[in-house]
Parts: structure tokens; sequence; C-alpha cells
């Protein structure tokens, strides 16, 4: 839209700069690019030079509204730029805290570990030694009291 406008410029302008500067003062046969009009009174040649504003008013229309939806365009796609960041920079946020916590879960779940080994070895010991119980250490020591 903005090329085709700014063609539509670039044309008028010629061709309002060719009548201005080939045609002085008369308007008997005003010529354009080399080659007469046929334009004999001045009204003919008024609604050329409309025509011709018109036409690059619309190029002028043209340029601008080419610019305005391309200025439009361009604020949109920094817009989602700025969307992929943030949603980039939470990604590794959550992404750190996933790790985080999985390492948390690591370290807890490797002192569990420790600690049931740690139990099953007490255990194991409590089994296999000769340790009394309170029951026969009870009835032991209270046979000594009674004999002193």
């Amino acid at each position: 839209m903005i090329i085709l406008g700014l063609l539509l410029l670039v044309v008028a302008a010629i061709f309002g700069l060719d009548l201005i500067w080939k045609n002085h003062f008369t308007i008997r046969s005003p010529a354009l690019f080399g080659q007469t009009l046929g334009i004999h009174n001045a009204a003919e040649f008024f609604i050329l030079g409309a025509i011709t504003g018109a036409v690059l008013l619309l190029g002028i229309a043209m340029v601008l509204a080419g610019m305005r939806r391309k200025g439009t365009k361009a604020k949109q796609h920094r817009a989602q730029r700025k969307e992929a960041s943030n949603a980039r920079h939470d990604r590794d946020q959550a992404q750190a805290e996933r790790d985080q916590v999985q390492a948390e879960r690591d370290r807890v779940q490797a002192e569990r570990d420790r600690v049931r080994e740690e139990n099953e070895k007490l255990h194991r010991r409590v089994d296999h030694d000769d340790i009394p119980t309170d029951a026969s250490a009870g009835t032991h020591s209270s046979g000594a009291t009674a004999a002193d």
C-alpha cells in the first residue's frame, strides 16, 4: 500500500510539474510529455489540475494508511515478543523451582534411606546381642537384694 501510494505521488507530481513548466500562461493547446492535450479553455485545465491534486491526495492517504498499518503490526509484534520473553522467563523460573524441589526431595529420600538403614542395624544388633530385657534385669537384681 505504501509503494502504490508513493507511485501515485510521484506520477501526480511529475504530471502536475510538467503541466506547469511547459504551459506557462497559455491555455491554447497545453502539452504534456510532448503531446498536446486538446484542452482549449480554463475550466478543462482546472479540472485536469483538480484530478491531478486528487490523485496526489490519494497517494498521500495511501502512504499514511500503509504507515499506520505497518506501525500497528510492529506494535503487535513487539507485544508478542515481550509476551514470549515473559513466558520464557516464567518457564525458566518454574524449571528452576522444579529442580530445587527435586533436589530437596532427593535429599529427603537419601536421609530417609539412611535413617532406615540405621534403624535396621539397630534392630539386627538388638536381635543378635544378648542384651537382657527389662523383665530379666528386674528379677536378677531383686534376687541380689533379697540375699542381703
